[in-house]
């Protein structure tokens, strides 16, 4: 390879300024004195470098954000890519794309076709970051900020902007940009193969994310309401130095939720910040003994399975309307003659109660619509030709008698 190949040129200026730009990430800025004056001046000329408040220098994003993504660096609110511009921009090649080629430009359709790769690597390498991005944040439970309200506020930045990935990712299944790249061979693999194929595995990622993020949400409310009753503990201690435990066991008619309340075991322990407490907290680390590399393991006990649960089974109660359609249909499969429907339910009031005529009669009709089939009776039906409605009947009665053999 040439020596003057602009890329290996570019690294070596890199290398030898690496420790100005180390102090400028890691410090947020950095100023100008004798020893870094040069490599100020050439990632200046680079453009890595941009001026800051008080003869200061700092990171310009693009390169700033390029250290966050290969250093996994952990950011409070990151923004992550502008990943909805990305997918507009590979639209926006790939129509530019189509009309060159429908103009015969073939140097423009070779330039488009450049761009449009490097937009599909672009997209797919944007949303593989910001996964890797999501991911630590989510392993380490926000552990930037300190606070329960900070990490609800980091929490529902990242439950937003995780929603919005998978509400593009959906859209864009949708968009016909696979279309007009199938009568091109090596864009269409491209497009399938870096993006395409690898829509449904970010999304499944994406998906799982937010859910760990509406769990983390519920969690930390919790341990909110948590830590202001400790708070509280912690502030009457603070006001009642002498306050102590009663002793429960000793008092001969103890409160009313002591009777329901499981009890707290509560455990003092020394404060490591007061100066006080600083020799015997180092009386207590001479005691322990240095063994490097051993952890202890307690073992769970083994478990029981019980067969007999001793929870009986209970059947539900018979409905009225059930036990009495069961007890006419039985009736009516041993008379020859048949059982009117309406003579029955005015027979039987008091098994019947407040159901209505009505009612009953389609009730007996639905049963013999379920079981006629299979039952031991046969069904008529008494009815008038309705006067006004052509074709429509009135439902007079209905007689179950014993089917025929």
């Amino acid at each position: 390879m040439s020596n003057h190949d602009p890329v290996v040129t570019l690294l070596t200026k890199l290398n030898s300024s690496s420790g100005t730009i180390s102090t400028a990430y890691y410090q947020g800025r950095i100023y100008r004195v004798d020893e870094n004056a040069g490599d100020i001046e050439r990632l200046r000329h680079l453009r890595l470098l941009s001026p800051d408040i008080r003869d200061a220098f700092q990171l310009r994003a693009s390169f700033r954000h390029f250290l966050n993504a290969a250093l996994s660096a952990e950011r409070l609110f990151s923004m992550g890519a502008n990943i909805g511009g990305y997918f507009q921009r590979l639209a926006n090649l790939v129509d530019e794309h189509s009309f060159a080629y429908q103009e015969n430009r073939d140097a423009d359709c070779e330039r488009y076709e450049v761009e449009i790769r490097e937009a599909i690597s672009d997209i797919a390498d944007a949303i593989d970051d910001d996964l890797i991005i999501l991911q630590a944040q989510v392993a380490t439970r926000f552990a930037a900020v300190s606070t329960i309200a900070e990490k609800k506020r980091q929490n529902i930045h990242y439950q937003q902007r995780t929603q919005q990935l998978v509400d593009l990712l959906e859209s864009f299944h949708f968009s016909d940009i696979g279309e007009h790249l199938e009568g091109h061979g090596e864009l269409a693999l491209s497009f399938k193969a870096l993006l395409a194929d690898r829509i449904p595995a970010f999304r499944e990622s994406l998906l799982s994310t937010l859910e760990l993020l509406n769990q983390y949400l519920f969690e930390f409310r919790r341990i909110e309401e948590r830590a202001k009753r400790v708070r509280a503990f912690a502030l009457h201690l603070n006001r009642n130095p002498d306050w102590t435990l009663k002793n429960w066991d000793e008092v001969a008619d103890p409160e009313d939720w002591l009777m329901c309340a499981t009890p707290i075991i509560v455990q003092p322990s020394p404060d490591v910040s007061a100066p006080e407490a600083e020799e015997m907290l180092a009386a207590i680390a001479r005691t322990i003994h240095a063994v490097a590399d051993i952890r202890s393991r307690t073992a769970r006990p083994a478990g029981q399975i019980e067969v007999d649960s001793g929870n009986s089974v209970i059947d539900p109660p018979e409905s009225p309307i059930r036990k009495a359609v069961r007890i006419y249909f039985k009736d009516a499969s041993k008379s020859v003659q048949g059982i009117s429907a309406r003579d029955w339910w005015a027979a039987n009031p008091i098994m019947l109660g407040e159901i209505k005529e009505e009612s009953w009669l389609l009730r007996v009709m639905s049963e013999h619509d379920n079981k006629g089939k299979g039952g031991k009776w046969s069904l008529h039906l008494v009815t008038t030709q309705d006067p006004v409605f052509d074709g429509n009947v009135l439902l007079k009665d209905v007689i179950a008698s014993k089917k025929a053999a």
